[in-house]
């Protein structure tokens, strides 16, 4: 009788040079594209794991390189095993203006989160959601600012300290993630589910569960990928718990919808009102609603707290800033009161928060697609169907070409500027919120991040309570941001970092 190393071994041996021939072939249809890292099979697989833990590195050589042009490094998050990235202002313009038959940005997300095996039914789907964020959620906000603002300053009473002396705020990206999360939701699903903890720490989980499922699925051989993947993914049953959450309202809504039409009096100006007035009537059942609002606080309470927790580290290291900025709030709301229009004109504030955005270094990569078909470039550059397209937005960002002194923080640089012959450059154009092929932030074209200015606005809010309120500064007062680690494509802040808080003092 065989043993199981002798029964074992041919499998493993025949797996091996099949993965072997897979990846020339995969290879063959880019090899015109230059490579970043290795490209050979074994050197390949080590590099993806490089890039994985410092992928940084891989994009700035490549955009010093090869400038202007496009270039490839292996990875672990797509199913090809490669990233194709470009750079250069007409590149990214086509890219931009690419048409959805030729690439998507949600069939990349597909692919990198791996979503056909992990919520399967609901991975190819209308994307009506988006639209929802883009128009009825983006509007909402001046209406529904003094709500925002309200949830901002009572989930503070909870997670921030509130003493006279000086008390460390421990782990303080945590506690900043349950005020997003609490903010988001008073919008998304309204008093008083938004501050039910248990409906909370499933959203605030839910992401962190998606993205680190689609990472184990992406390093499993492919025929195990189906069978494992969903056995393991606890994102199903996440969902079935939202489910009974927002089951009963999404039923009395359609119900009311049906008996007064779609404009009943007292409507909640709400996610769940906004999603079922845009969504398909295939797509109006408890559980595809349910989905929905749970894609929108994957998108928008993870992202959002990184960038208000590398603001706040900022801030407490750069005491210089804060009473510039404090005066700023108090002169403009001053005028304006506590409103969206008060936060677009927080001009000090804006350039501040773009500045931390920009150094932060929230993505390697941006403006991810994946191509339908063949696309070719003007240039020549031909990215075959079924490969992952993006921007080299990392190194952009940090180009002394384009930003003077990049290394360093300079957190009015965005403020009005002139250029060598005087012409000022208004502050519209310098907004956080603002795209052009030199700030990537948000990426490019029809798939830019539609949930940007609210994202900006909440940033701004609890900025402006926070300073108002409390002084800030870090242990020891230190005068370094706490580092952040790499992680994949962007920079997690250090989740242990502490923020010394207490009871503002009269300056």
């Amino acid at each position: 009788m065989p043993t199981l190393t002798e029964v074992l071994a041919p499998v493993v041996v025949s797996y091996i040079i099949y993965k072997y021939i897979e990846f020339y072939r995969i290879r063959s249809k880019i090899d015109s594209i230059p490579t970043v890292g290795s490209d050979s099979f074994v050197g390949a697989y080590i590099n993806s794991w490089r890039y994985f833990i410092n992928g940084r590195s891989f994009v700035k050589e490549g955009y010093y390189k090869y400038p202007g042009a496009a270039f490839k490094v292996p990875t672990l998050g797509t199913s090809t095993g490669w990233q194709i990235i470009i750079s250069g202002k007409a590149m990214i313009d086509e890219l931009r203006k690419a048409p959805l038959e030729a690439m998507t940005l949600a069939e990349a997300n597909v692919d990198t989160l791996q979503t056909d095996i992990i919520i399967s039914k609901h991975s190819r789907v209308n994307e009506f959601q988006t639209d929802v964020v883009r128009t009825p959620l983006t509007r909402a906000l001046a209406g529904r600012f003094g709500d925002i603002r309200e949830e901002i300053i009572e989930a503070s009473k909870i997670y921030l300290p509130v003493g006279d002396d000086w008390e460390a705020l421990p782990r303080a990206h945590g506690a900043l993630l349950h005020i997003v999360c609490r903010t988001a939701n008073r919008l998304f699903v309204g008093l008083p589910l938004c501050r039910d903890p248990e409906y909370l720490k499933i959203q605030e989980d839910w992401t962190v569960h998606l993205f680190m499922d689609s990472l184990l699925i992406h390093a499993m051989p492919s025929i195990l990928k189906p069978v494992v993947g969903r056995a393991m993914s606890k994102v199903d049953s996440l969902m079935k718990r939202v489910q009974t959450f927002l089951e009963a309202t999404i039923v009395e809504r359609m119900e009311k919808d049906a008996k007064y039409g779609p404009d009943w009096e007292g409507k909640p100006a709400d996610l769940i009102s906004w999603l079922l007035d845009y969504a398909p009537p295939e797509n109006r059942t408890v559980e595809d609603i349910t989905v929905r609002v749970m894609f929108v606080n994957a998108a928008a309470v993870h992202t959002t707290t990184m960038g208000i927790t590398n603001v706040l580290f900022e801030l407490a290291a750069r005491q210089e800033y804060i009473k510039p900025i404090r005066e700023e709030i108090s002169e403009v709301v001053r005028t304006h009161g506590w409103t969206k229009e008060a936060m677009l004109r927080l001009h000090k504030l804006d350039s501040f928060i773009k500045e931390s955005f920009r150094l932060s270094g929230m993505g390697n990569t941006a403006g991810s697609r994946k191509t339908y078909k063949d696309f070719t470039f003007s240039n020549g550059v031909t990215i075959p169907k079924g490969y992952s397209i993006a921007i080299a937005s990392g190194a952009i960002h940090f180009d002394p070409a384009i930003y003077p002194d990049p290394d360093t923080f300079n957190g009015w640089r965005f403020c009005e500027t002139e250029d060598a012959d005087g012409a000022k450059t208004e502050q519209w154009r310098n907004q956080v919120v603002t795209m052009d092929p030199t700030w990537l932030m948000w990426g490019v074209g029809r798939h830019a991040c539609p949930g940007r200015f609210f994202a900006v606005n909440e940033i701004k809010a609890m900025v402006c309570h926070i300073l108002s309120t409390y002084d800030i500064k870090l242990p020891g007062d230190a005068t370094v941001p706490p580092a952040g680690t790499w992680f994949g494509n962007g920079r997690i802040p250090d989740s242990e970092a502490q923020i010394l808080f207490r009871k503002r003092r009269s300056e």
